[in-house]
């Protein structure tokens, strides 16, 4: 079955998809511009404070970076130290993340320090006009990058926001290819239950035309062989005759239990002793047994039914299983024959599908029908080993 997938539905999904790609590729685009503009605020602070260092008379105290360090708070500064020739702290403001670092790289040089950018500069311009000799060889600050995180923070937004759309749309597109898919499996039920009901009308019709008929021919046509001497060709063509008669007789009486329905006569059944009695003569291997309420002869011509089928497929014995479980009556029957192809494992329920040469097709359409007035299934699958195997669940 090929499945139609509604307009609406597609232009969700396809709606979905663009806001999911859109979403990861704003986030993927701030992430990657995270750095330029954490490193842009990073020199903006530093040269704002080379500002303020310039504005002082002299070398600057514990008060005069906390001044600059409160100054600049708005800004992402966090932590302002002075360090002398030997690597040193001279005098600082706020918390520095981790110790600072003492490595030379020229003029600047730029760390990482947890979520904060530390940046180191020489001031040596400041030394001569402060005076040398124990003066701040360089300025340590560390600098919350502010204005990188927000629009991380805001990235972040974009993306769940996209997310939580896009999964909503998604939800909406499955929901309405579900509703489609419940309306065509709605429309095909309906469609075969029209088939189906228009086939019992004409199969009843045909069946009760044909009866009475074919009772006539047959009983004439065995008073002819009786009437006829034994071993000659007459005698052997109207025992043909009442051969066929017969055959037609088991189809009419197959087409009125095709179209049969009617109220079941359910009682409580032994169902391995009803499988041994609907097997006859048939060779099979049963397992287990459950007590359930059932109509006996409608199930019995169920099993027959299968097991027939069984027989015909493969050599014997035919194995069936029985047991009571948490889904119902369950009655498995697997044979030894090639198996049916995954393609016709719904199409031989239907009526007067065979491949035998001789037989109506109707015995697992009955089987399947008296099974669905119990309220239960009958599907065929692979059996363990090989050949197949017909499950049959009876609920409660």
């Amino acid at each position: 079955m090929k499945l139609r997938v509604p307009p609406l539905a597609a232009a969700f999904a396809l709606l979905a998809a663009a806001l999911g790609a859109t979403a990861w590729s704003t986030k993927r685009t701030v992430g990657e511009a995270f750095a330029t503009v954490s490193d842009g605020q990073a020199r903006a602070v530093e040269q704002a404070v080379r500002g303020d260092f310039a504005d002082l008379g002299g070398p600057p105290e514990a008060g005069d970076l906390e001044a600059i360090l409160n100054a600049h708070d708005g800004e992402g500064l966090r932590y302002i130290a002075t360090l002398d020739l030997r690597g040193r702290i001279e005098a600082s403001a706020g918390k520095p993340l981790g110790e600072p670092s003492v490595v030379e790289h020229g003029a600047r040089q730029v760390t990482k320090v947890g979520d904060r950018v530390r940046v180191e500069v020489r001031v040596p311009a400041f030394r001569r006009a402060w005076g040398a000799g124990g003066r701040p060889s360089r300025i340590v600050v560390e600098i919350e990058p502010v204005e990188a995180d927000a629009l991380r923070s805001a990235a972040e937004r974009t993306l769940a926001i996209g997310t939580i759309s896009a999964l909503v749309l998604l939800a909406v597109a499955v929901a309405l290819v579900r509703r489609e898919l419940a309306r065509s499996a709605e429309a095909r039920a309906r469609e075969h239950e029209r088939r189906l009901a228009a086939l019992g009308e004409m199969s009843a019709v045909l069946a009760h035309e044909i009866k009475n008929p074919l009772a006539s021919l047959k009983g004439n046509a065995q008073l002819l062989a009786a009437a006829l001497p034994e071993g000659e060709k007459p005698r052997a063509k109207a025992e043909r005759v009442v051969e066929e008669a017969r055959r037609l007789e088991q189809l009419a009486q197959d087409l009125l239990a095709f179209v049969r329905s009617g109220e079941l006569h359910r009682t409580d059944i032994a169902v391995g002793e009803l499988v041994r009695a609907a097997a006859g003569d048939t060779a099979v291997e049963v397992t287990g047994d459950a007590r359930w309420s059932l109509d006996g002869d409608r199930m019995r011509q169920v099993i027959a039914n299968v097991i027939a089928n069984a027989v015909e497929a493969g050599p014997p014995p035919v194995r069936v299983a029985v047991e009571a479980s948490r889904d119902g009556l369950v009655i498995d029957i697997a044979d030894r024959g090639p198996g049916v192809p995954e393609a016709e494992r719904e199409r031989i329920f239907e009526p007067f599908v065979t491949k035998k040469t001789r037989g109506t097709g109707l015995g697992l359409a009955i089987a399947r029908r008296i099974v669905m007035l119990h309220g239960g299934t009958i599907v065929v699958g692979d059996a363990p080993g090989g050949g197949a195997l017909f499950h049959i669940v009876i609920p409660r």
